[in-house]
């Protein structure tokens, strides 16, 4: 052969010779080991390598270094034209030339395997390695490239050969014995530490380095371009010093104002033996367990050696809250601008992140990219709260699903409202707490109140052990198994709620006359329905009643940046705050404000549910000791809707199994007042056993059993392995199904049992005709890419989720969204008398977007009710 390596091209635009980015990807993940992983994924690394602290780094970057070893090959190099004349004019030309099979990852992993690594005596560390660097291109299909030809093997040896001298300073080859129970968490975290140090080393941080790379201080310069584009993306590791105590932790706590369930958590840290895994948390709503989860997150960091935290809540809304109360507590301990908000609205909060966008070259720029998005960014970052969907996503079949987990690895994971989540999205929460359990995650979970079956789901992934069951309490799993359970005797909220039943449900102007006349002479009241389409009837027959107070309408169907207002509104009307409580008011919501949001009202009208959660909506309710009341509302009252005729749930029933309603129903028609916290255990756990219903609806109790399971199979088949049954990063790679993208149509299905859906934003005519003018042809769409972020915030601020199969475009009358707009589609929108935007679609119907009502779809003048 008469082409030196530093002809080998890896990047093209701008280029980097083979030898240029193996090594700075080497460095790259040497500079991610000591500033990003923290000590306890550091330790549990080097525990499982047997590597001391030095050969650790030196050992990781020799295998990263080694990622693209594969690119030097006939077929590979010649599909760009400079490489393709010189290889033609010194008679290289391959025998074949088929470039779109060919994958390079896969010559890596089978030349290590056959050839390189050949003679290492333990051939399951051989194949595990070469098995990591085969797939850190994800969900990729194609071949290896030749192999026969002894020019380009050669070449191929003496890459490795210099490589192995730069990083482990040795002639003689050196793989780290693995154990197989260890291979699955390791194999993780190893890919991901692959996968993001190829991602920095081909991003615009070194768009020059072929230039310096030969320089004496190259070493030095990538070493700082790499700290560089850590701290400016936020990954860098970012300790606090919080103190043992909880007063430390909050300090606008007095130790005299704790709750019991916070100074039964503090006792626990002071008293206990052994790192804990994990502790759930169970007391009623408003017992302070947001504190008392995040001092407990931070004690078990402590423990395993972790940096911050990720709290997973059920919905954005009530992530944007909980966002808020983290960065206050940062701010407390003066680390502010620390918590990253995780989901696809954060444009709409993180105002402040103007930093330069990277650009990647790479076959995965677009991937890369969307690793700096909000959506995923702070699960790489140290504290950070968000949806629980993108922890959950970490344990599914999806792309560069690895780097969730080795976020993950980096903190505290704390889930709230664990008693939220359904039978197919508790499957995906199980295999989540295995592989917590397996990468040394310590996890909190919160729960006011949750049923006995998934509590035991849940901690079986800790235990085999018998859980006794006591409420309110604080259970901690510890490393060796050992289960502690400490009861909570005082509480703060002891209280004895009346519960009247009403068969006024779907009967919209029946529920606007019963709130009117309960507000009569003052009070602020929340009716809370199952659906959109009822809260919205409901509101707008308040609305025709004449109501003289302050109304609101509160649901998921808002323009994003619509509902952050609403949301604000509501929390600045009912929250803490009292100086802004009107005298009388009411607000009509949908499930919005059923979880974490810290709102409080003087009459809870809700519509039937399953009875947890109409305990969790009556938390919504006299939450607060020092609001003050009319003297009608002493204490407090649950106005429960239910049908006319029993049984008929009519959309309620397609929200929640019919026959946990009829449950519901039930035991509220036998249990007239509720004493909090002494009856929710028990109304609880007959409220999901079928035992205690009426015999004559077995039937209803079997089918949802049967729905249960299929959801639970459903959940369960998207899924990773077990890490100690079989994972392999190989073998899980080659399963990949779906893009870790907005886009990526499925993704709300994988995390939520339900329909896919789409984010569509409505603009105005001559808004989307200025976009229109800057989006490109590809294939059969139109695309916008390029945009500024504040034109990102405008779009996503616009923007909804609706259910996919209801969108019927015009063809080429719509955008597709790209890069900080990934997967939202943009529509243009004709405003009417009333300042409502609409959309006519190809079939004739409407989405109109109601600046009072939200975005909903008509048919003709029929109001669909859709979504």
């Amino acid at each position: 052969m008469h082409i030196s390596l530093s002809r080998i091209w890896a990047k093209t635009e701008p280029y980097q010779s083979i030898l240029t980015h193996s090594v700075l990807s080497g460095i790259v993940a040497q500079v991610i080991v000591k500033k990003m992983l923290v000590p306890g994924v550091q330790r549990k690394l080097r525990t499982a390598l047997s590597c001391s602290e030095a050969q650790f780094a030196d050992w990781i970057g020799y295998l990263v270094s080694l990622h693209d070893i594969g690119k030097v090959e006939g077929q590979f190099q010649y599909r760009w034209a400079p490489m393709k004349e010189t290889m033609d004019k010194a008679g290289l030309t391959p025998a074949f030339f088929d470039p779109a099979p060919i994958r390079h990852e896969k010559t890596t992993g089978r030349c290590l395997r056959e050839r390189i690594w050949k003679a290492w005596g333990d051939r399951s560390s051989v194949r595990f390695y070469a098995g990591i660097l085969e797939v850190h291109h994800q969900g990729k299909s194609g071949a290896a490239g030749e192999q026969q030809n002894e020019g380009w093997n050669q070449m191929q040896e003496e890459l490795e050969h210099r490589l192995r001298i730069r990083f482990l300073h040795s002639e003689e080859l050196f793989l780290p014995q693995i154990a197989k129970k260890d291979q699955g968490s390791i194999g993780a975290l190893l890919l991901g530490i692959v996968i993001l140090s190829d991602w920095i080393a081909s991003s615009d941080y070194f768009a020059q380095a072929e230039t310096w790379f030969t320089q004496p201080d190259a070493r030095e310069r990538a070493e700082r371009l790499t700290v560089q584009f850590l701290d400016a993306s936020g990954l860098a590791a970012q300790a606090g010093s919080f103190g043992s105590e909880f007063h430390s932790v909050w300090p606008n706590i007095p130790v005299e104002g704790m709750r019991g369930v916070q100074k039964e958590v503090e006792l626990l840290f002071q008293q206990v033996q052994e790192r804990i895994s994990l502790v759930l948390l169970e007391a009623p709503m408003g017992e302070g367990k947001t504190e008392a989860g995040i001092y407990a997150a931070l004690q078990m960091g402590r423990q395993w050696g972790k940096c911050g935290f990720y709290v997973g809540l059920p919905t954005a809304a009530t992530s944007n809250q909980m966002a808020g109360r983290m960065r206050t507590l940062m701010e407390m301990h003066h680390l502010p601008d620390s918590v990253r908000l995780l989901h696809s609205m954060a444009w709409l909060t993180d105002e402040g992140e103007e930093a330069p966008w990277p650009k990647f070259e790479t076959e995965e720029e677009r991937y890369a990219s969307g690793w700096l998005l909000p959506a995923r960014r702070g699960l790489l970052g140290s504290y950070a709260v968000g949806t629980v969907d993108q922890a959950m996503m970490s344990v599914l079949l999806v792309k560069y699903g690895v780097l969730r987990l080795l976020g993950l690895a980096e903190k505290t994971l704390v889930i709230d409202e664990l008693h939220s989540y359904d039978v197919y999205m508790s499957a995906i929460l199980h295999r989540l707490l295995v592989w917590c359990k397996a990468l040394e995650i310590p996890v909190v979970l919160l729960s006011a109140t949750l049923p006995p079956e998934k509590k035991e789901q849940m901690l079986s992934a800790y235990t085999s052990d018998p859980i006794p069951s006591c409420y309110p309490s604080v259970t901690a799993i510890t490393e060796s198994g050992n289960v502690l359970v400490r009861p909570v005797s005082h509480t703060e909220k002891r209280q004895s709620v009346e519960v009247n039943l009403f068969p006024i449900l779907h009967e919209a102007e029946k529920i606007a006359a019963k709130a009117v006349e309960l507000g009569r002479d003052g009070g602020c009241i929340c009716i809370l329905l199952n659906t959109v389409r009822q809260a919205r009837e409901v509101f707008q027959a308040i609305k025709a009643n004449g109501f003289d107070g302050e109304l609101l309408l509160f649901h998921a169907r808002f323009p994003a940046e619509r509902r952050n207002q609403i949301e604000r509104r509501c929390l600045k009307l009912f929250g803490k705050e009292r100086s802004a409580r009107p005298r009388k008011a009411i607000l009509v919501a949908t499930q919005v404000v059923e979880q974490s949001l810290d709102v409080d009202f003087d009459v809870m009208m809700t519509a039937v549910a399953p009875i947890d959660l109409l305990f969790q909506r009556l938390g919504r309710e006299f939450r607060h000791n020092d609001t003050p009341r009319p003297p009608q509302f002493s204490a407090p009252q649950l106005a429960v809707l239910i049908p006319s005729r029993a049984g008929e749930f009519g959309a309620d029933g397609l929200v929640y199994p019919p026959c946990l309603l009829l449950q519901s129903i039930h035991l509220l028609e036998q249990c007239r007042v509720i004493r909090v916290p002494e009856d929710l255990p028990a109304l609880v756990a007959r409220g999901y056993d079928p035992g205690a219903a009426p015999p004559e609806e077995l039937e209803r109790w079997l089918e949802h059993l049967m729905e249960d399971q299929v959801q639970a199979v459903t959940g369960g088949s998207y899924v990773i392995h077990e890490p100690e049954k079989g994972y392999t990063p190989i073998k899980e790679a080659e399963k990949v199904q779906f893009d870790d993208l907005e886009s990526s149509s499925y993704l709300s299905v994988k995390t939520r049992f339900g329909e896919p859906t789409t984010r569509i934003a409505l603009l105005p005519a001559e808004r989307f005709a200025y976009f229109g003018k800057r989006s490109q042809k590809t294939g059969s769409k139109r695309v916008l890419a390029e945009v500024s972020r504040q034109e990102a915030r405008e779009i996503m601020g616009a923007s909804v989720s609706v259910r996919t199969k209801l969108l019927r475009p015009r063809e080429g009358e719509f955008l597709s969204g790209r890069s900080m707009l990934e997967g939202v589609e943009l529509y243009p929108g004709l405003a009417d008398e009333h300042g409502r935007l609409s959309y006519t679609q190809a079939d004739g119907s409407r989405i109109v977007m109601d600046r009072d009502l939200g975005v909903f779809f008509k048919d003709g003048d029929a109001d669909e009710g859709v979504i």
